[in-house]
């Protein structure tokens, strides 16, 4: 099976398109990653800081509820407790100023409520409730919880489950069991942060927050579908900062902000977790698009150097494809030369080669030729020897042939008188008249000295065969004008004709017996031999 080849100019404008663009592909993974690298660190940071400044302002807004609560403790009215009346006004005041309380109320030693806004729960006792329990030796703020005994009372437009953040502070604290200030401050103040925070990160895609309580892992705030749920266990709050890469429920990979509430001044914080996450492919997309443009930039950097790699391999092979049309053309037409060329070195010294070695082969072809035109051709006059003979009758394959054996009559005489070179210039003559008088498919042959043989490759009469002998014998009996001098000679001839059996040493030889028998008969004569 022939091997497919290339035009070396297309070959070389693909390898160099090909390195191009293998060379663009590792460009741009290796510009995409460390793009990618960069853009995990800089979003990464950014979420985590966004997280950081949720978490530090709640933790503001806590301490800020809690000092006002120690500022409240510290008033006359609810110090005194001998005017519920009183004491209620400043409550119901210190709500009006600041709404997010949705409870505010005073406590005697057991528990029970002695004023409070809006006059809920005055008179019953709450001594069971951590936010009087847990205030009797120091200030207590407890995590977010439901509503269980305002649940009712209170006002609720939106319908949603009330969740409170207890603070309740000792109002006479270290004398054992002591009044209390206690209060329930509404988790939507923390909602009024987290939108206020998304609307100064609404440039950022996609971006979603999750408030977290340090207990069971709870999300306070966040996305609808996770509020009240746990998070997953990888996702274990007050155990990592910073940012991080993670699969979430759905089976989408996040860019995720972490921060811890730490706390600020003399208000400890209640260890919440503070997420703000993003879709890695939106964090991401901006390295994705690079990527993408710098891929295509390739392609089309390909594409032209594609073009300009095989316009420049056309300009370089130019030289190389006038030698290969030039050598076609000398399969043609071998009188015709390669071309010469000057300008690049190796194609110079190639074409100066080439031309060297095709001289050479016509020469070697000549010689050749001239080689076995001596083999097979008679020197002096140019008709078949033995060998040419030999060579035609093998290849011919006709069902009759005709054998017409020669003799010169008197040719030894005109040697003698005359020399040898008179006998040369007769025998060239003889030949070219006996070239001429070849009127059938045959060959003329000189077997030497002043023999010759005509075999003829067709079917003939006796007749016929015995006119065109005598015909032969006439024509070279014609005198000969040589230098000068007038030469007569004659011709005898014996004649066999080659059955399908014979070969042709035995038809050679009874033409020799029917040239003898001429010869004795008197000369200038033929004979058959049957």
């Amino acid at each position: 099976m022939q091997k497919l080849s290339i035009r070396f100019d297309v070959l070389l404008a693909s390898l160099i398109a090909g390195l191009f663009f293998i060379m663009t592909l590792c460009l741009t993974f290796l510009i995409s990653d460390r793009a990618t690298d960069r853009l995990q660190n800089e979003v990464g940071t950014t979420l985590s800081a966004t997280a950081f400044q949720l978490s530090d302002k709640l933790d503001h807004y806590m301490w800020s509820r809690k000092a006002e609560v120690n500022v409240l403790r510290t008033l006359p009215t609810i110090q005194s407790r001998t005017d519920r009346t009183a004491t209620r006004n400043t409550l119901e005041e210190l709500q009006r100023q600041i709404p997010d309380f949705s409870w505010i109320g005073v406590m005697d030693k057991d528990g029970r409520v002695f004023a409070s806004t809006g006059k809920i729960l005055e008179g019953k006792s709450i001594k069971e409730r951590p936010v009087f329990q847990e205030a009797q030796e120091k200030p207590f703020i407890g995590d977010v919880h439901d509503a269980v005994l305002l649940a009712k009372l209170l006002p609720n437009p939106s319908g949603e489950p009330l969740q409170f953040v207890d603070i309740s502070t000792p109002l006479s604290p270290n004398k054992g069991k002591t009044e209390v200030l206690a209060t329930h401050l509404s988790f939507t103040w923390a909602k009024e942060i987290e939108q206020s925070f998304q609307s100064s990160t609404a440039q950022i895609k996609d971006v979603e927050f999750f408030i977290v309580s340090k207990q069971n892992r709870t999300v306070l705030l966040g996305p609808k579908q996770w509020r009240g749920k746990q998070l997953p266990a990888d996702w274990s709050p007050g155990h990592s900062t910073g940012y991080r890469i993670s699969d979430w429920e759905n089976g989408q990979e996040y860019l995720t902000g972490i921060a811890q509430s730490k706390g600020y001044k003399n208000y400890d914080g209640l260890g919440w977790t503070i997420l703000v996450r993003q879709p890695t492919q939106i964090a991401f997309s901006d390295a994705s698009t690079l990527r993408s443009y710098i891929l295509i930039a390739g392609l089309l950097a390909s594409l032209l150097t594609a073009v300009i790699g095989c316009f420049m391999a056309r300009l370089l092979t130019r030289p190389l494809q006038k030698i290969t049309d030039a050598a076609e053309v000398m399969q043609q037409d071998p009188s015709k030369t390669l071309p010469s060329h000057t300008g690049i070195r190796e194609v110079e010294v190639l074409s100066i080669a080439l031309q060297k070695l095709t001289t050479q082969l016509k020469d070697s072809e000549q010689e050749r030729t001239t080689y076995e035109s001596l083999a097979l051709h008679d020197a002096l006059t140019g008709l078949p020897n033995r060998n040419g003979l030999a060579e035609y009758l093998e290849s011919i394959h006709a069902s009759r042939q005709i054998y017409l054996y020669l003799d010169l009559d008197g040719f030894k005489a005109i040697n003698d008188q005359y020399g040898h070179a008179m006998g040369d210039l007769l025998l060239i003559e003889v030949a070219d008249r006996l070239q001429k008088s070849l009127r059938y498919k045959g060959i003329v042959a000189r077997l030497g000295g002043d023999e010759f043989l005509i075999v003829l490759n067709v079917e003939l009469s006796i007749a016929e065969v015995d006119r065109y002998g005598k015909d032969i014998i006439h024509t070279l009996s014609y005198p000969y004008i040589l230098n000068q001098q007038f030469l007569q000679i004659g011709a005898s001839i014996g004649i066999s004709v080659r059955s399908p059996e014979e070969s042709i040493e035995q038809v050679l030889h009874r033409a020799d017996i029917a040239l003898y028998d001429s010869k004795k008969r008197g000369k200038g004569r033929l004979t058959f031999h049957g």
